[in-house]
C-alpha cells in the first residue's frame, strides 16, 4: 500500500506504511500532517490513522469516519472492508459504490502492457472512422489534398477532436472506451469511483501531453507503482482492471 503525506502545499510520495512511520519518528510527519492512501475517501491527520491504516482507531478511544474524518463511537459507525462509515456518510458511500467505485484494497491497476493492447484496439477503430471522415472531406474538396492544403490542416484537427470526442464520450458513459471495455479496464478516480464527463475531456486533452513528449508520458505507466500515464497523474486518474 502506497502512502502520501502534504508538507505545506506540496503533497509527497508515495511511501511505505513503514516509512511513513519512520518519517514520523523523524520529525518530518507529525501528529498534525494530512495523509492519504488507497481505499480512504479523504486525507485524514496522521493521528487517525497511525497503527493500522485508513480505519485506525485514535488515541482518544473514537472511530474514524473515512467519508467525513469526523470521530464517532464504534456504536455509531459501519464497517466496510479496513474503513468505517458514520450512519450520516452511508447513504452517499452506498450511492458511490453503486456508481462503481470500488471497495477499499480492491484496486487491481492495469499493467502497461495491457494498457497498451487497448490504446492498439482503439487506434485501429479511429483510424477506420478517421478514414472514413477523411474520404468525405476528400469529396469536398474536388481538387484533391494537394491542392487544398486547407484540407490537410482541417483533416488533423477534426481528428484531433474526434478523438477527444469519443474518449470523453465513452470515459465519461461507462469509464472505458472500447479498446479498454475489449481488455476489461476501467478509467477511474484515485478512490475508484466513477470518472465525471468533464475529467474524461480534460484527461483526453492531459493525453496529448503524454504523446508529445516521444510518447514518454504513456512509457511512465511502465514504471509507476500505481501504473499511472502522464495524464493520470495530472487528472489523478487510475486505470483499473474489472473482472
Amino acid at each position: 500500500m502506497s502512502w502520501y503525506y502534504a508538507v505545506g502545499q506540496e503533497q509527497k510520495g508515495p511511501v511505505t506504511e513503514d516509512q511513513l512511520h519512520t518519517l514520523a519518528k523523524d520529525g518530518v510527519v507529525t501528529d498534525d500532517t494530512m495523509v492519504w492512501s488507497d481505499g480512504m475517501a479523504n486525507w485524514q491527520a496522521y493521528r487517525d490513522v497511525r497503527g493500522g491504516g485508513a480505519a485506525a482507531t485514535p488515541a482518544a478511544g473514537g472511530v474514524v469516519c473515512a467519508q467525513c474524518a469526523q470521530t464517532f463511537s464504534a456504536d455509531q459507525v459501519m464497517r466496510v472492508g479496513e474503513q468505517f462509515v458514520c450512519a450520516a456518510c452511508k447513504p452517499a458511500f452506498v450511492q458511490r459504490m453503486q456508481e462503481g467505485a470500488a471497495q477499499p484494497g480492491t484496486l487491481t491497476y492495469a499493467t502497461f502492457w495491457i494498457r497498451f493492447g487497448a490504446k492498439f484496439i482503439d487506434g485501429i477503430l479511429l483510424q477506420i472512422i478517421g478514414g472514413i471522415m477523411g474520404f468525405v472531406l476528400g469529396l469536398a474538396f474536388s481538387g484533391g489534398l494537394a491542392q487544398n492544403p486547407a484540407y490537410l490542416a482541417l483533416f488533423y484537427v477534426l481528428g484531433f477532436g474526434l478523438e477527444v470526442v469519443y474518449k470523453t464520450i465513452f470515459i465519461g458513459m461507462t469509464g472505458a472506451t472500447p479498446g479498454k471495455m475489449a481488455c476489461k479496464l476501467r478509467v477511474v478516480n484515485a478512490d475508484g469511483s466513477k470518472v465525471s464527463y468533464a475529467k474524461a475531456c480534460g484527461r483526453a486533452f492531459a493525453e496529448l501531453l503524454s504523446a508529445m513528449i516521444c510518447l514518454g508520458g504513456y512509457i511512465m505507466a511502465a514504471f509507476d507503482d500505481e501504473k499511472r500515464a502522464l495524464h493520470d497523474r495530472i487528472c489523478d486518474t487510475r486505470v483499473i482492471k474489472v473482472g
